[in-house]
């Protein structure tokens, strides 16, 4: 049994309630539906737990799912020849896992910590459609959103320094975790050599800037992968 297919065996979501009280409710695709939609919507999905590590989508699998991540981050990435990895976008709360138009998934996607997702077929999904039409609209608009944030991201690898990579990368943590500029401390999901792997950088070259960071007293880290923005206005005009 392939990754993505156990997860759609997992438990049910729960229905209407559970949806209501979802912590993504106002960022998923599914936050186009009124009540009544949500509710018939809501009977389609399963959720699933994951830890940290396990492989959640395998390139190459057929594209049978569409989902939602509702807790945790997720690292997308692609494998070279070399069995190196490539990290091409990082997947938070309310962010959409899969499309509605490869034939198959063209990339892995790995739990970084504890993650859970919420569920649904494609096909499950198109005959929703034939009555709820804004249901495509908010996933195609999903969609458009992951490509804007690839360009984006192209940009940034291919134009900014090391440290402004690092910069961006630690503002573009801070805004999913805490949501707006502040001191309070937040989570390093990432391991050294995932980060120089996700900026296109070598391992030492991430050590040195993060010191020339404390250094300059911008940031502050603390135990446990724990990290505080110093000085948020100074980091932003780095990035």
């Amino acid at each position: 049994m392939n990754n993505i297919t156990s997860l759609y065996s997992g438990n049910g979501f729960g229905g209407l309630d559970k949806c209501n009280n979802c912590p993504v409710r106002g960022l998923s695709f599914c936050s186009a539906l009124d009540t009544l939609a949500l509710e018939e919507f809501s009977a389609l999905s399963k959720t699933r737990s994951f830890t940290d590590g396990q492989l959640i989508l395998t390139e190459g699998e057929v594209n049978e799912y569409i989902g939602s991540i509702t807790e945790g981050i997720v690292k997308v990435y692609k494998l070279l020849n070399d069995g190196r990895q490539q990290i091409i976008s990082l997947g938070f709360p309310g962010d959409m896992l899969g499309n509605i138009i490869d034939a198959e998934y063209n990339y892995f996607v790995e739990a970084v910590g504890k993650v859970k997702i919420c569920l649904y077929r494609v096909s499950r999904i198109a005959s929703f459609a034939a009555t709820n039409p804004e249901i495509y609209l908010s996933i195609l608009g999903k969609t458009n959103q992951q490509l804007s944030h690839a360009r984006d991201w192209l940009v940034l690898l291919g134009r900014k320094t090391a440290k402004e990579k690092i910069a961006s990368f630690l503002l573009l943590l801070s805004e999913h975790h805490l949501g707006s500029e502040t001191d309070q401390a937040f989570k390093i999901p990432l391991k050294r050599q995932e980060i120089a792997d996700f900026l296109g950088l070598t391992i030492e070259t991430v050590s040195r800037n993060f010191s020339s960071l404390k250094n300059q007293q911008l940031i502050r880290e603390q135990a446990g992968h724990m990290l505080i923005i110093v000085d948020y206005s100074a980091l932003k005009n780095i990035s």
